[in-house]
């Protein structure tokens, strides 16, 4: 069952790159992302329900893999359904070829597949490999288009992100060293499974170095400040269903690597080295985002900037630990990837109509866009942390980690940053959504299944904030007490 994750989106994308018509294409594109998410939750059942690793030729899905494979399962399927009334869109405004979709929607069922590859890979090299390929993929869509600006943007996103995967291999060969004398044949030397029991024969220098060039290496890819370079670019230039996969799933994969070795490092040095420096790059890109947040005039890297700083809240939860920090950290992920994906859709939507992505000239969304502008506003609210919102759950369990560790100091900064951004974020939004609508537009937003596909993750955001299911928290604390035990007693 669990190669059918990498087998149903792959076959998806072969099949697409034959010649038909766009509703075929269409059809296809839809069926596959269903059925990998059908397959998604299925392993995800059979894994809790057996209530042990599911291990099969290479590939481990353990407690914390599944929170990612439930993210990526839950963002395909809506961005790639959500794909085929943006397509047409692009099509009529002469941005896409209709010759062309099928390398588009080819191309998303791969990335879709290097996701899963990433985080269900038991072999860090294989999982080094799968990072690398989502870079490929991600950036031949981010510059798609073909214009000057998306090209440029995909490649400084290759360049930056590839001298960044670089510095992370030289942690994987740093660590395949410390490991190989004890984890025993190559195979071994570089299998989770296998390094967690033996973690504390691995040499603590080495680990020290190693996790070190993982954290600046893949802390790139997931665009931590200021490794972040390549991300307001990328994130801005690409379509909008791209943009939604990049910000809510591709950084959680870069982030769920961090973690790992995170895990493992706490496991050989204690958790003071790895733990600090989680904490550092957090509180720095918390801060470091929210200038640019502020000052922002494109509607796509002002939700691009946000990603920096919750990535950073993500990071500081990890680095904080314990049953809080944890909770919190993996809670964010999920929050993240539904508000921040809900968001990138939207504005997908928005700036179809307006036909551009500056903000002072998206006057009257909620007149204009009454539905996609209602849940644009009510998910930066969302983002911003505000109740009754599932991140406000997240980032209040974060705060109070960080209260209990570190008293005053580092809950205050953590509230300010989070005040601040939500400020900018409410203040472009309400002057978006509340300003009059210039006399050229008309109101036309008919129902679409869109708009429904806009509203889900709204909802799941909802239900996180004010009940989560006694099943879920049972879920979750099963994960968090395997990440409190150390990295290789899996749930």
């Amino acid at each position: 069952m669990i190669y059918l994750l990498l087998a149903a989106p792959l076959i998806t994308a072969l099949i697409c790159l034959f010649p038909m018509k766009l509703r075929k294409w269409e059809i296809i594109s839809s069926l596959g992302a269903i059925l990998t998410g059908i397959v998604a939750i299925a392993c995800i059942q059979d894994y809790f329900s057996k209530e042990k690793p599911i291990e099969h030729y290479g590939l481990f899905l353990d407690g914390l893999s599944t929170v990612l494979v439930f993210v990526i399962a839950m963002l395909g399927m809506i961005c790639c359904l959500y794909s085929i009334r943006y397509i047409r869109k692009e099509i009529e405004r002469q941005e896409f070829e209709e010759k062309r979709v099928g390398k588009f929607y080819s191309l998303i069922h791969i990335f879709i597949a290097t996701m899963y590859l990433t985080v269900l890979a038991d072999n860090l090299g294989v999982m080094w490999v799968a990072i690398e390929a989502t870079t490929i993929v991600s950036a031949l869509l981010v510059g798609f288009s073909g214009h000057k600006e998306a090209l440029e943007a995909a490649w400084k996103y290759i360049i930056i992100c590839t001298v960044g995967i670089a510095f992370a291999m030289l942690g994987i060969i740093l660590t395949y060293y410390a490991a190989q004398a004890t984890a025993g044949e190559e195979q071994f030397a570089l299998s989770w499974h296998s390094l967690y029991p033996v973690a504390h024969h691995l040499n603590p220098s080495l680990m020290k170095l190693a996790f070190i060039f993982i954290l600046v290496g893949f802390g790139t890819k997931a665009g931590v400040f200021p490794l972040h370079t390549w991300l307001p670019d990328a994130h801005s230039q690409a379509p909008s269903p791209v943009s939604a996969l990049l910000s809510g799933v591709l950084l959680n994969c870069a982030i769920y690597a961090i973690i790992r070795f995170h895990l493992l490092t706490m496991e050989v040095t204690g958790s003071n080295f790895s733990s600090g420096l989680m904490i550092l790059f957090g509180i720095i890109s918390m801060i470091g985002a929210f200038p640019f947040i502020l000052v922002q005039k494109d509607i796509k890297r002002l939700l691009a900037y946000s990603s920096v700083e919750h990535v950073g809240i993500i990071i500081l939860g990890i680095g904080l630990g314990g049953t809080l920090g944890y909770t919190g950290a993996l809670l964010h992920l999920i929050n993240h990837a539904l508000g921040k994906g809900t968001l990138f859709l939207c504005a997908g939507t928005i700036v179809q109509e307006y036909r551009t992505k500056f903000i002072q000239k998206m006057q009257g969304i909620g007149q204009l866009l009454p539905v996609t502008g209602t849940v644009f506003l009510a998910s930066l609210f969302a983002i911003g942390g505000a109740p009754p919102f599932g991140l406000f759950v997240s980032e209040m369990s974060v705060a109070g980690r960080g209260f209990q560790v570190y008293g005053f100091g580092l809950g205050f900064i953590f509230l300010m940053s989070v005040a601040i951004v939500f400020t900018g974020l409410v203040y472009f939004g309400g002057k978006m959504y509340f300003s009059d609508l210039p006399s050229r537009f008309k109101v036309k937003e008919p129902l679409t299944i869109n708009h429904v596909l806009l509203i889900l993750p709204l909802i799941l955001l909802v239900f996180q904030g004010i009940y989560i299911p006694e099943s879920i928290q049972n879920i979750f604390f099963k994960v968090v007490e395997s990440m409190i035990a150390g990295g290789g007693n899996h749930v």
